[in-house]
């Protein structure tokens, strides 16, 4: 990795495992010329690179300077394509007229220095290089005695290579369908990804990548991620004569951001990767990059988990936590986690939020008796929380209801029974750390599952218009504050399922709950796409009862399985309503789990036969090392002309030898690749699990 500065060309250049990005300064008019961001570069490219990048000056209706050649796009001039700075002055001008003014090189950080040429504000641009990826963010200082207001402050513009024709990879559902892999062509116009919720939300995850036509295992990809926890926007405009740019950061709508005399506003972290070698190689390199630079305990393994929510759901009592504890024990589990219902006043959503102290009609010992005798059975112990939701019937609310979020003359709106706490003040904060602080040292818990069950409304406590960034900064300070208060507790990101996986989010959470959606053929689907971008050790799937409480779906226990193995696995049903059977069976597929669990969590992913493409489907995973392969087959239902289907691997050494754990059978990595497996399929909601190991 470096980042190398080319006098003679005014040129940037920042190189990272696989990939360079370059842009010159001062050129043509424009304060940074964008010149390449793709396959590997060496300085001695540089001069070539300068002289086929000059841009043709086309129509003078065009915007000029052309988007797709500026490193930052900021509104002024004769810009009229999409732009990530807009500002007003105090005095009503809307437009930045912006110069270099010099650069940092440190390691692999570069800082570089814009100014406005008529008014006391500055625009630092960050790049750092972070293996397969290149981060990039602004922060804006206005040295001006007068405020200036942000309508617009994305973090980076990222033009991307001319293409004859663009393809779009999205990551799109909604609730309780959540990341569903969509590719589609994009035409001129703009292709707007958005939250305006407070919360990245279910709709998108806050990501693109763009292809000019490559698959699995060919052709470049360009992907672009949003790192913040609230509101995002992500924008991939296509000019008329085929160029692209994408413009990505906190979201424009009701921004209303007022940045003071003096004051610096950082803005969230964009995250772009190139891979060279198709989605595959994008989905490799993305996990790489996480568990490098995110997440944390990355080479920690996450353990099996059990949920009781299902089970039991609000009616929350000690001895049955209990019974259903002794279970899971006896399964294999690791994590004994209590959702939702432990609280006082809490029968059902309509009441105890913010008061996080024990019920002591369900838990007359308190959480300190239940995690004591979940600790005495070897597990460590886990409860939900929402802290930064309240409900109107609530000690919290009654005593202090101008923590929510309102408007001054109006009804705040109520959402899932429930109003918003200002995190963006320090009294909330302050108390929502005390809070949990307590809860977690008195209540001898190892792991917090964090819900968020509303979108941001009413923001009018805020006079500055700050909210939507200000809301992030706070649940970021206690989330922080927590950690560093209690170094080994563990939590779990969760907004009504999948609405808050954002790398942001991940860089202080272990899992992501993906969905509420636990039907294990909607999983294959959800799951796919989590794990397109995000590792399988934060993916936290279960298994639980059949038929599912959503979708009234019976499928076997073998199945759904099988597709929570593919992720952290977890189980979520009502273990006292199993048989001896099922639960003998869920015994040995756990065991099967913990003997190829470093493989799934950290091993590399290769997608065989996508579930949105066919009724049967599969994929694997190589361990780092190449040692194991785990590979998983399923099938909705198995036709007469789809039997013994072959399945042909990928990522494996062809002249070396895998033996099947189970039959004993040994293959070469050449036929595995050229031939393939062939499992055994048959009726409805099959799957089959083949762990190979390389012998000798």
């Amino acid at each position: 990795m470096a980042i190398e500065w080319d006098e003679p060309s005014g040129c940037f250049l920042l190189s990272g495992d696989g990939f360079s990005y370059a842009f010159a300064v001062d050129r043509d008019g424009t304060p940074l010329r964008h010149l390449h961001w793709g396959g590997e570069l060496a300085r001695a490219d540089l001069p070539g690179l300068m002289a086929a990048g000059t841009a043709r000056a086309g129509s003078n209706t065009w915007s000029r300077p052309r988007a797709h050649t500026e490193e930052l796009v900021a509104h002024g001039g004769s810009r009229f394509d999409e732009c990530a700075l807009q500002v007003e002055f105090a005095d009503g001008v809307r437009a930045l007229d912006l110069r270099y003014d010099g650069a940092d090189i440190n390691g692999d950080r570069l800082t570089v220095r814009l100014a406005d040429r008529h008014r006391p504000l500055t625009v630092i641009l960050r790049y750092e290089v972070r293996g397969p990826a290149l981060c990039r963010w602004l922060e804006l200082t206005n040295h001006d005695e007068a405020p200036v207001l942000l309508h617009r402050a994305a973090s980076a513009t990222w033009p991307v290579p001319w293409q004859p024709a663009y393809r779009a990879t999205t990551l799109a559902g909604g609730y309780a369908a959540e990341t569903r892999v969509r590719h589609q062509p994009l035409g001129p116009g703009r292709l707007v990804l958005e939250s305006r919720r407070g919360i990245p939300g279910h709709a998108y995850q806050p990501w693109i990548a763009v292809d000019g036509g490559a698959g699995e295992e060919y052709g470049e990809v360009w992907s672009l991620a949003v790192a913040h926890s609230g509101s995002w926007k992500l924008v991939a405009e296509l000019s008329g004569d085929n160029h692209l740019h994408l413009t990505a950061g906190v979201n424009d709508f009701d921004l209303r951001h007022t940045l003071r005399p003096g004051a610096t506003q950082s803005l969230p972290q964009t995250v772009g990767i190139y891979a060279p070698h198709g989605h595959t190689d994008l989905t490799a390199r993305w996990h790489t990059y996480e568990r490098r630079y995110v997440l944390p305990r990355p080479t920690q393994p996450r353990p099996v988990l059990y949920n009781s929510w299902e089970a039991t759901f609000f009616d929350v009592r000690h001895d049955d936590q209990i019974a259903l504890a002794k279970r899971a024990r006896q399964l294999g589990v690791e994590l004994f986690v209590v959702d939702d219902g432990w609280f006082t006043g809490r029968a059902d959503e309509g009441a105890g939020l913010g008061d996080w102290t024990a019920d002591p009609a369900k838990l007359p010992g308190g959480l300190s008796a239940l995690s004591a005798e979940v600790h005495a059975l070897g597990m460590r112990f886990g409860v939900w929380v929402e802290p930064e939701s309240v409900n109107p019937d609530s000690d919290l609310y009654r005593a202090h209801p101008d923590w929510i979020y309102r408007w001054p003359d109006r009804e705040p709106v109520m959402l899932r029974r429930s109003y918003g706490l200002d995190f963006g003040r320090a009294d909330v904060r302050e108390w929502a750390f005390r809070t949990l602080d307590r809860l977690v040292r008195d209540g001898g818990v190892d792991f917090l599952k964090w819900d968020m069950n509303r979108s941001l409304t009413d923001p009018g406590s805020d006079v500055d218009g700050t909210v939507w960034l200000n809301h992030v900064t706070g649940l970021h300070e206690v989330v922080d504050r927590l950690r560093e208060a209690h170094p080994e507790l563990w939590l779990e990101t969760c907004a009504s399922g999948g609405g808050r996986a954002d790398l942001a989010t991940l860089s202080r959470f272990e899992l992501a709950w993906p969905s509420d959606n636990t039907d294990a053929l909607e999983r294959l689907i959800i799951q796919e796409g989590y794990s397109y971008v995000h590792t399988p050790q934060t993916m936290s799937c279960w298994v639980t009862d059949s038929p599912g409480y959503l979708t009234r779906r019976p499928i076997p226990l073998r199945f759904r399985f099988h597709v929570a193995m593919t992720g952290m696995l977890g189980i979520g049903g009502n273990l006292a309503r199993w048989t001896p059977e099922e639960l003998a069976e869920a015994a040995s597929y756990i065991a099967r789990y913990r003997e190829i669990r470093d493989t799934v969590q950290f091993g590399r992913l290769y997608r065989l036969a996508s579930p949105r493409d066919d009724e049967q489907s599969a994929l694997s995973y190589v361990a780092a090392d190449g040692s194991q392969v785990a590979v998983f087959v399923f099938a909705q239902t198995v036709r007469q002309n789809t039997w013994h289907r072959p399945v042909r691997l990928r990522g494996l050494d062809p002249s070396a030898v895998y033996r099947d754990v189970d039959t004993g059978t040994e293959y070469s990595g050449r036929f595995l690749t050229h031939c393939g497996l062939r499992p055994s399929l048959s009726g409805d909601y099959a799957s089959e699990l083949v762990v190979l190991q390389r012998t000798g």
